[in-house]
């Protein structure tokens, strides 16, 4: 299954940096990648770019975003990167020598398969399996409570939807 391998690319990506701590580093796990960040003013409707240029990559994100939203954003390009850099060759060049790839209102619909694939990336980075599990046992978080579920989000400097998604798709919230 697709989200399992995907899950697998992340906690491979995890271990490889010996990362456990929280939140999730994403930025410094970008940079090792080799992928160049910088706030970049994208305007209002876009939230990051990811530009690739002879293997070597650069994610721009919108400074004016909540700082959860960036985080999401930078991983969200960074699955980008990771998933789809091979099929990159198709997709939108810019003076035929940058492949772009675009984070914005319609990525978070998840109707391109590609965004979809990227939103797992990104959530599975920020916000992994086992250090969910581990901390909803270790902390006693019951998951119908709204304030357990903001301070889970706030650990994992995530936001609440970014977290009741994750929970959902994991089948953890009633699991709990």
């Amino acid at each position: 299954m697709l989200n399992k391998r995907i899950e697998r690319i992340t906690i491979q990506i995890l271990n490889e940096y010996q990362i456990e701590e929280l939140p999730i580093p994403v930025n410094e796990i970008a940079k090792k990648r080799g992928l160049e960040i910088k706030a970049y003013d994208l305007g209002e409707d876009v939230s990051g770019v990811l530009v690739i240029k002879d293997g070597a990559g650069f994610i721009g994100y919108n400074p004016t975003e909540s700082k959860v939203r960036q985080r999401f954003t930078i991983a969200h390009e960074l699955g980008h990167f990771e998933l789809h850099r091979d099929d990159l060759e198709s997709a939108l060049f810019i003076d035929k020598q940058f492949k772009v790839e675009f984070r914005n209102q319609d990525s978070s619909t998840g109707e391109m398969q590609r965004e979809r694939e990227a939103n797992a990336f990104a959530a599975s980075i920020l916000m992994p399996e086992k250090l969910l599990k581990n901390e909803i046992v270790n902390h006693h978080f019951e998951l119908s409570d709204d304030d357990n579920l903001q301070e889970l989000a706030q650990l994992f400097n995530v936001s609440v939807s970014a977290m009741t998604f994750r929970l959902m798709n994991l089948k953890l919230l009633s699991q709990f």
